[in-house]
């Protein structure tokens, strides 16, 4: 089965009625397989389609009239010699997950820095990315806090040098989620930078337990 069979089969009848509740009257729901960079080839086995690889589905809705011209009209009926085929956009919503994790990978490299501060990160470095979803406060701070409640990003409270009284929250990737390793893998950024190191003696766990007896 390819990329674009399975998309077909997941927009099937279920997945329509169970969005009708959010669906505008004259829409249809389409379904698009991403990869952690890029959308998949829609000639691409679906075999190749995991999210233990950060690969992620993206939902957004079409005008009806427009998903049966892209997937029938169109590929029934070859388009009349010098007239340029007009293709309904598609587009889905940038997944910013992939971004946000390359930048503050690139933040937490930065030479002679112990840590990140959330409100640098969240108002000057993803600005200074350049991501074009990142340009508006309100998305950062969306993005960030999906990725925080989804414990991608962890965050922290650390004294504050110049105001103690007033601590400064700090965030710091979760290296060892698998999605987080992938990202970075796939984005050639901390690949090699993180590496489980194995300790010889008893599990960490069975000291702390003893140690409280």
């Amino acid at each position: 089965m390819t990329i674009e069979e399975l998309q077909r089969q997941l927009e099937s009848g279920p997945l329509q009625a169970a969005l009708e509740p959010v669906k505008p009257n004259g829409y249809r729901a389409r379904v698009t397989l991403r990869g952690p960079e890029r959308k998949k080839r829609n000639t691409a086995s679906a075999d190749g389609w995991s999210p233990q690889n950060g690969d992620t589905v993206v939902i957004h809705f079409e005008p009806s009239s427009a998903v049966g011209q892209s997937r029938t009209d169109s590929e029934a009926k070859p388009a009349p010699q010098n007239q340029r085929t007009v293709v309904p956009s598609r587009s889905p919503t940038p997944d910013p997950v992939p971004d946000l994790i390359s930048a503050l990978d690139r933040a937490e490299s930065r030479p002679g820095f112990e840590f990140v501060a959330l409100k640098w990160f969240r108002d000057s470095a993803l600005v200074e990315e350049g991501f074009a979803w990142a340009q508006t406060e309100s998305a950062r701070q969306s993005a960030l806090r999906d990725a925080i409640a989804n414990r991608l990003i962890l965050t922290n409270k650390v004294e504050n040098p110049r105001s103690p009284q007033f601590p400064v929250t700090t965030v710091r990737l979760n290296r060892l989620l698998p999605e987080v390793q992938a990202i970075l893998r796939g984005s050639g950024q901390g690949a090699e930078e993180f590496e489980p190191v194995s300790i010889k003696g008893e599990p960490l766990s069975a000291t702390i337990l003893r140690d409280r007896r």
